[in-house]
């Protein structure tokens, strides 16, 4: 008869078979993420596994020009610039588990030998693919976690770095040809924090690219829509959510498709030449377009109306639609993550436009916000999806090469004398070397027409 204490020794001598190496981590990641998987495809372990009390990188934000002109004769006089920063980030610690029961395992196992390590074995490996499974769902899931310093900056904090840290609609016009670009996520009505120890404030590089969109939740699409729209022009007055701390510039509201094909040479996306090599070049298929449901629906109803006929043999799905052979992916996460700027009552959802419409009109008191809400919510300022454009080159998870998913010693529970349980431990964080690569597509709502 097979005992509790040998399949508990099974389990803590056999070791984890999903866990051999980061390619495994990666590999088992694609079968159940979306944006997660597609950071951490095929990039050696020597970067996704390190060591060292936090993550360092350093960054050169600007060359501190050098070049010069000169004559013969000339006496030169010699610099050194210093052009570096360093970002850092914190580790940050995920725990799961396994656990079966007397039961569990006496109930599946035979008589004989040969029957009990085959028993063992497929027991092993379902505790496994679920433990799995939820791990990689849960680094899925923290992918898209409302932004908080308390909790993803400060290096006391729990959460790992988010999307939405990095790559936020708080923003100020910088004018000129940079447009409008990402500060850093909520802190309250001042803008004085950092984002992986480094104040965007000051290295004005250290940001993201922001660029709104006209959307309109009704049936029709309004006049400032694709495929017909050229524009409306929109006042956003200090501390309004497109422009905080940046003054009341006034801005040119496109519709998606502009949007889009403006922050595409913003971020100096390369389009793949065909569809297969977007698949076949890693560096090519990091590059990604993230958003909801709705996103999805919303720009195949734009191809719909932009076209004369149907793509496909007059299929009307438009499945799998691209932008410049970039994917539009489909996040679900995105379908409920609170984790656009919100009221702490309902606002409205369009405004008039117009030239010279003060984006207030939406918000009501100029974009001042104090929560959080999904895209669509009653108390978020400005309701519809969004498009994330992800470049994995510049944005990786990383593990600690000595917490990289350690099995711990099988635990009885003290008040379930027949359970037992193996911990199972991590250390990691989301580790971002440029925001500027980065960029977030937002709607402003328009009246529907």
């Amino acid at each position: 008869m097979p005992s509790i204490q040998t399949f508990n020794d099974f389990m803590a001598t056999t070791g984890p078979t999903y866990l051999t190496s980061a390619d495994a981590v990666i590999n088992e990641a694609v079968k159940n993420t979306y944006a997660f998987s597609r950071l951490l495809k095929n990039k050696a372990s020597e970067v996704t596994v390190q060591g060292g009390n936090e993550i360092r990188d350093v960054i050169m934000f600007d060359d501190s020009r050098t070049y010069d002109h000169y004559q013969p004769n000339d006496v030169f006089t010699w610099r050194n610039p210093q052009v570096t920063d360093t970002i850092k980030a914190p580790w940050r610690f995920s725990i799961d588990h396994m656990s079966w029961t007397d039961a569990e395992v006496e109930l599946n196992t035979g008589e004989s030998a040969g029957s009990t390590k085959v028993a063992y074995k497929r027991l092993k490996k379902i505790k496994e693919q679920r433990l799995w499974t939820s791990m990689t769902n849960g680094f899925e899931e923290d992918l898209w976690a409302p932004p908080s310093l308390a909790q993803m900056e400060v290096e006391s904090g729990r959460l790992p770095y988010s999307l939405p840290f990095f790559i936020t609609e708080l923003g100020r016009d910088l004018g000129g040809s940079l447009g409008l670009r990402g500060l850093r996520p909520f802190t309250g009505a001042t803008n004085t924090s950092t984002v992986m120890g480094l104040d965007p404030t000051v290295d004005q590089r250290w940001t993201n690219v922001i660029e709104p969109y006209a959307y309109n939740s009704g049936v029709g699409l309004g006049p400032t829509n694709e495929p017909s729209g050229a524009g409306v022009n929109v006042t956003l007055a200090d501390d309004n959510t497109l422009s905080q701390d940046g003054g009341t510039p006034t801005i040119t509201i496109n519709g998606l498709f502009t949007a889009m094909d403006s922050m595409f040479m913003r971020l100096k996306y390369e389009a793949p030449a065909t569809r297969a090599q977007y698949f076949e070049n890693d560096n090519l298929s990091r590059q990604m377009i993230l958003t909801s449901r709705a996103g999805v629906q919303f720009y195949r109803r734009l191809l719909r109306l932009s076209n004369d006929t149907l793509v496909n043999y007059q299929d009307a799905a438009y499945n799998n639609p691209v932008y410049s052979g970039i994917d539009i992916t489909y996040c679900s996460d995105l379908d409920t993550a609170a984790i656009f700027p919100a009221h702490s009552g309902a606002v409205a959802d369009k405004f008039s436009g117009g030239v010279g419409t003060d984006y207030s009109e939406v918000t009501g008191d100029k974009g001042n916000f104090s929560a959080f809400g999904t895209e669509s919510g009653a108390n978020t300022i400005a309701k519809g999806p969004r498009f994330y454009f992800v470049n994995g080159n510049y944005l990786t998870p990383i593990f600690h090469s000595k917490r990289y998913f350690k099995t711990h010693e099988v635990l009885r529970h003290p008040n379930q004398p027949f359970t037992y349980v193996m911990p199972v431990d991590c250390w990691h964080n989301l580790f971002c070397n440029s925001r500027q690569r980065h960029g977030v597509v937002c709607p402003i709502p328009t009246a529907t027409s």
